[in-house]
C-alpha cells in the first residue's frame, strides 16, 4: 500500500513538472487595495537585473517586463508616479531576488521558483512583488512556464506571464489565495 502510495506521488509530481505553466499567488488578507490609485517602481536594494541567456539578454527581459507591468497596471485604472505611490511594484526572474524573510501572517511564502533548462526547452519565473505605502509586502505572484526560443516569442511570453499574474491583482475582497 505504501509502495503504491509513493508511486502515485511520483506520478502527480512527474504530470505537475512537466511544462504545465504553474501560477501561485498569495497576500496579506488583512491589506487593503480599495483605495490604491497610484504605482511606482520599489527600489528594491537587493534588485539584480536578470540575467540573459542564449536568447535575449538582462536588458531585454528588463526592459519588456516594465513595460508589460505598466501597461497592465494602467488598464486597471492605476496610475503611475514618481516618489510616494499608493503601492510599490519590484519583480525577480530567480531565486536570488524573492526574499524568504518576506511572509504573510503566520505562514511563509512557498518555495522559490525553479529556474531551468535544456538544450531543447528552457524553463522561465517571474515573480511580482506588490508592496503598500508602508513598503510592506501585502501580494505576490509567480508564474513558472517554458519560454519561446526567439526574441519575440520570449517577449510574448513575458507579456503573458504579466497578464497572468495581474490578472489577480487587486485581490477581491474575500478571495482565497491559490
Amino acid at each position: 500500500m505504501l509502495r503504491h502510495k509513493a508511486l502515485l506521488l511520483l506520478l502527480v509530481l512527474a504530470t505537475a513538472c512537466a511544462g504545465k505553466p504553474q501560477l501561485h499567488y498569495a497576500w496579506d488578507h488583512t491589506a487593503s487595495f480599495a483605495n490604491a490609485k497610484t504605482w511606482t517602481w520599489y527600489d528594491d536594494p537587493k534588485f539584480q537585473m536578470p540575467g540573459g541567456n542564449s536568447i535575449v539578454d538582462g536588458r531585454f527581459i528588463d526592459q519588456n517586463v516594465r513595460a508589460a507591468v505598466a501597461k497592465e497596471l494602467a488598464s486597471k485604472g492605476f496610475a503611475k508616479t514618481e516618489g510616494k505611490a499608493d503601492i510599490y511594484v519590484s519583480y525577480a526572474t530567480s531565486p536570488d531576488g524573492v526574499v524568504s524573510q518576506d511572509k504573510f501572517g503566520s505562514y511563509y511564502w512557498w518555495s522559490y521558483p525553479i529556474v531551468g533548462g535544456t538544450k531543447y526547452q528552457k524553463q522561465g519565473s517571474l515573480t511580482l512583488d506588490v508592496r503598500d505605502a508602508g513598503d510592506k509586502l501585502v501580494w505576490r505572484a509567480t508564474k513558472t512556464t517554458i519560454i519561446g526560443t526567439n526574441p519575440e516569442k520570449v517577449k510574448g511570453d513575458i507579456n503573458d506571464a504579466v497578464d497572468d499574474l495581474l490578472s489577480k491583482f487587486p485581490p477581491p475582497a474575500g478571495a482565497e489565495a491559490k
